[in-house]
């Protein structure tokens, strides 16, 4: 349920805090960026929290905590409020992608826990395309009740998760015997490493969320009503395709090569953006980035099945909940970064702006096979010392 408040607010937050809150969007960008990033530090002890407690009530308590932290943009006028709005939100976010997750993983037989993911994103896609159409509505309003609205169902599908949550079977927490030591995932370099790097892919939501919506905004003649719609076309395609994808990331090797595929599509979608400044016609320029749109969701697809099978192929037993709090903290801070990095180069960089994210899709993926040769090397080792005896 939340996915339906999480469409509805990212389609709509860049343009709701600097048009409805006044906030300047070079201030709005810092303020995002910098609160998500102290944000991100919840993340991890949120994880180790996940192993010692159980999955299901530590994602019930930061469900809960989320509903009461998305009322914070309510007040968000100047920077120091944005900033405390944002890293209370994006900490409780972030811990939540990773506590899923896990969740997911101890609920089920390995073998299953991509394919559920997946299908779970096709429910997300739908809600968040729905939030997404609403989002349209809500822009095409000049008052600001809409927009205030917006914010309070936002906080209210959190409390709806919440209470489904708590129906849900308990998971027991990983046994104090079968529990790595409280730093097993920060110590594990090769993993932080593979994260950290296809974590740049994130950037292809800031692309929709706070990017395309300024741009169309100010550096192309199509209407900027196109950038809810790109969400909710996206949605639709994710939730057409995800399950299918998601399949090629079922293997070690295969996710590697969904890495490489997103971020070739990711880098062709920002080109194409790009060129959407061009036309003069609004028809012609909507067309350019409905183009750019094919390849974003391409991407996007891509990305997610990649990161779903390398955390979970490479993570280690017992320690299910540091290990994607640490998948989910280098994604966070990304899309914590996200609306500053690319707010600047889209708005003061322009075409070069647009060519440098294209760069950076482009080359983050190319260390990642190595390193997973690394990692498999570690879990050799770490799997051999486990079961020598004392």
């Amino acid at each position: 349920m939340t996915a339906l408040g999480d469409g509805l607010w990212f389609s709509m937050w860049a343009i709701y805090l600097t048009s409805v809150q006044g906030v300047p969007p070079a201030t709005m960008g810092l303020a995002m960026g910098l609160g998500g990033g102290i944000g991100l530090l919840a993340a991890f002890p949120v994880g180790t929290l996940t192993d010692r407690l159980g999955a299901r009530e530590t994602l019930l308590a930061v469900t809960v905590l989320r509903a009461v932290f998305a009322l914070a943009f309510l007040a968000t006028h100047t920077f120091w409020p944005l900033l405390v709005a944002a890293a209370l939100f994006t900490s409780m976010e972030t811990a939540a992608k990773g506590t899923k997750v896990a969740l997911v993983h101890l609920m089920l037989p390995e073998e299953d826990c991509l394919p559920v993911l997946a299908r779970a994103r096709v429910v997300q896609h739908l809600l968040y395309a729905a939030g997404a159409g609403a989002a349209a509505w809500v822009l095409s309003r000049q008052s600001a009740a809409p927009y205030q609205g917006a914010v309070v169902v936002n906080s209210l599908t959190f409390v709806v998760s919440a209470a489904t949550l708590a129906r849900l079977p308990r998971v027991p927490p990983v046994p104090a015997a079968r529990r790595q030591a409280s730093t097993a995932a920060l110590r594990d370099f090769p993993f932080i490493a593979i994260m950290s790097s296809t974590a740049v892919l994130a950037l292809c939501w800031a692309l929709l969320s706070s990017g395309l919506p300024l741009w169309l905004k100010e550096d192309t003649a199509a209407p900027v009503w196109i950038a809810p719609l790109s969400v909710l076309v996206s949605s639709l395609l994710i939730a057409l395709f995800q399950v299918r994808v998601t399949r090629s990331g079922r293997r070690l090797a295969g996710a590697v090569r969904s890495s490489r595929r997103a971020g070739a599509a990711l880098a062709g979608c920002c080109l194409v953006f790009a060129a959407a400044s061009w036309p003069a016609r609004p028809a012609a320029a909507a067309v350019v980035v409905l183009s750019g749109l094919g390849l974003h969701v391409v991407g996007e697809l891509h990305y997610v099945a990649a990161r779903w099978g390398l955390s979970v192929k490479l993570m280690a037993h017992g320690a299910q909940g540091q290990y994607q709090a640490v998948a989910a903290m280098t994604e966070g801070g990304v899309v914590a970064l996200g609306p500053a990095l690319v707010t600047t180069l889209v708005i003061d960089g322009k075409g070069a702006g647009w060519s440098i994210l294209a760069l950076a899709f482009l080359t983050c993926t190319l260390p990642v096979a190595r390193l997973c040769r690394s990692a498999l090397r570690r879990t050799s080792t770490r799997s051999v010392r486990e079961n020598s005896p004392a």
